[in-house]
């Protein structure tokens, strides 16, 4: 916590609070004088002017506000500005609006119901940060302010991927014994937030009541469980409300806590609670209970990290009630890590270059066809052992970018199987630092086995100068889906003239004259009607289990389509089209001959009129 001294380092810092209602700037004045200075600017360049011209210690504003990105545009555009720490005055409580405040660049996110106390030491701390964040004799860049706000937030992630990594443990490798995992995780819970209790409250709607279940005290600190037995709903509606619409509770003082709407009958103050942290255990939108802190002394700001746990937690007590129902270890860490697709490898990456995994999930060692140990043995040294010799180089330099850059980036590699064979895999690469300064690079794989297969077929189908299905296709189609059709009927293109353009243009102008055509099938081709290159310049359109009548109304969409495409190109094409058409039974074979030769008795018709 900072303490009284640090706000004395800067008595009078001035507050420049805009992009909010009047309102909460005064309840916001109310609290902060006489410790900062405080102006308030009613629009957006008001704003701009003051703090171009005044020495503004830090900025307030709503983010919600549709005035806001203008604000945020223009101070993190302008180089003297960049640098200066932007609170988002929250008024609602809702979590999903702190977070999104958070996401657009905030150093913080300050209520209007937040104590003074906790305001100015979380306005202290911004500021700190951002003196801390400048560098000596010089002005940072936007894209240093910009880091700087996502190294806050990488920081932000990477506490709360520790913390979920050590109290995981417990479930993925340690005990069997759920209860004794639960016991050890809220231990970890209670010494990260400092606090005098951890505890879980479980709900049993049957009889509208809840149970303390599980507790954690510190030393010297009495255990309050067994008096919390069967609490009645009654006593817990306003939690009840707010944990189940996902929301959390953070309250920091003894005044807070009896003015909320938390303390029926003196509930919570009479255990001698002067701060709480309360976060909802749900089973998709069902809350099943909930988890709480009591006293933190530190860390009551990371409410959502414990929020985050309690997905954790909630995944440890359904094992505890039905082991059927929970997947296996490292599925449930993958569940608990934002339901991350396939496999998911974090690495520790030495001054040397190499990469040594620390977590493996089982996914990943399923796609690789090892058992568990097998994998964390096999890839000890270094984690690069399984990239294939091809893609080593490629994958070590997208390494050395990562570490400059620190952007999420997308590989195609390929991994090598406990068999000895390899598997294609799509891999996204992100670098972090954990507290130690160590740097970790997280991977998150996906098997392409089946998607490159499928792109393979797709190659091998269509013709590549146009695009349309070539006759591998129709041949797979007239041996499948063309054997049950109620009708079918076949429209037969040969392209005029495209020798004489061939020769006297040339073949680009040639190509050009064949994909106008094809682009003009393609607009009339869907999922029941399909458009092939036949040959060099012939064409088919089969539409299947259609009407007679729909062919010719095809033959002029298609024309019309063409005539526009040569128009803008500049170019004359035409083509010769036969029809043919059929109720079942037929043969495909049958139906293309018969639209083939319509298709020469209509170009015959035509030379003769031509004539």
């Amino acid at each position: 916590m900072i303490g009284v001294n640090a706000v004395e380092e800067s008595p009078r810092a001035v507050l420049l609070f805009t992009c909010c209602p009047p309102t909460d700037y005064e309840a916001m004045r109310d609290m902060l004088e006489p410790d900062y200075c405080t102006e308030y600017a009613p629009d957006v360049d008001i704003a701009l002017e003051i703090v171009r011209n005044e020495p503004v210690a830090a900025i307030f504003c709503d983010f919600s506000a549709p005035e806001c990105p203008k604000l945020l545009e223009n101070l993190r555009s302008t180089e003297s500005l960049a640098r200066l720490p932007i609170l988002a005055l929250e008024s609602t409580g809702s979590e999903e609006a702190q977070c999104a405040a958070l996401d657009q660049g905030a150093e913080d996110v300050i209520a209007k119901t937040t104590s003074p106390r906790l305001a100015r030491t979380r306005i202290q701390n911004a500021l700190r940060r951002a003196s801390s964040c400048a560098p000596a004799g010089d002005v940072p860049s936007v894209a240093l302010a910009d880091q700087r706000r996502a190294e806050a937030q990488v920081q932000e992630t990477n506490e709360q991927l520790r913390f979920l990594n050590e109290t995981s443990r417990y479930l993925l490798v340690g005990t069997t014994d759920s209860d004794d995992a639960i016991h050890q995780t809220l231990e970890k819970t209670r010494e990260y937030f400092d606090g005098d209790r951890a505890y879980i409250f479980e709900l049993d709607d049957a009889h509208q009541e809840s149970n303390n279940t599980y507790e954690s005290c510190a030393q010297g600190v009495p255990s309050v469980k067994d008096g919390l037995q069967h609490v009645p709903y009654s006593l817990q509606e306003y939690a009840l409300n707010v944990l189940g619409a996902g929301g959390t509770i953070s309250l920091d003082n003894v005044h807070r806590i009896a003015t909320s709407g938390l303390n029926e009958s003196n509930i919570i103050t009479d255990q001698g609670i002067h701060g709480i942290i309360l976060v909802p255990l749900l089973t998709g939108t069902k809350l099943i209970g909930f988890m709480g802190v009591d006293n933190p002394a530190r860390n009551i700001t990371h409410v959502n990290h414990l929020a985050s746990l309690g997905d954790y937690i909630t995944a440890i007590l359904q094992r505890r009630d039905s082991e059927a129902q929970i997947l296996h270890d490292n599925r449930v860490l993958q569940d608990i890590m934002n339901d991350m697709p396939g496999g998911f490898v974090q690495q520790r990456v030495s001054p040397d270059g190499r990469t040594v995994p620390i977590f493996i999930n089982e996914e990943f060692c399923r796609m690789s066809g090892m058992s568990h140990d097998e994998c964390v043995e096999f890839y000890s040294t270094d984690g690069f052992t399984g990239v294939h010799p091809d893609d080593n180089a490629m994958a070590k330099a997208a390494l050395e970018r990562l570490i400059t850059t620190r952007e999420t980036i997308t590989l195609r590699l390929r991994l090598i199987r406990g068999d000895g064979s390899y598997v294609p895999m799509q891999a996204f690469y992100r670098v972090t630092d954990d507290r130690d300064d160590n740097l970790l690079l997280s991977g998150y794989y996906t098997d392409l086995t089946e998607q490159l297969a499928t792109e393979e077929r797709e190659m091998a189908e269509h013709d590549e100068l146009t695009g349309l299905f070539n006759r591998t296709k129709l041949a797979r189609m007239k041996a499948s889906k063309y054997q049950v059709l109620s009708s079918c009927g076949v429209l037969f293109f040969d392209v005029n003239h495209l020798k004489t353009v061939n020769d006297t243009q040339g073949h680009d102008q040639g190509d050009t004259l064949l994909r106008i055509v094809a682009d003009s099938i393609l607009s009339i081709t869907d999922d029941r009607i399909h458009g092939y290159r036949y040959g060099g310049d012939e064409f088919l359109v089969v539409a299947c289990n259609g009407e007679e009548d729909e062919l010719p109304k095809l033959v002029e969409r298609w024309k019309s389509h063409m005539d526009a495409l040569a128009e803008d190109r500049k170019i004359t094409a035409t083509a010769a089209v036969g029809c043919c058409w059929s109720e079942a039974p037929f043969t495909l074979n049958d139906l293309v001959h018969r639209a083939d030769q319509a298709m020469y008795t209509e170009k015959h018709r035509t030379r003769q009129t031509a004539e």
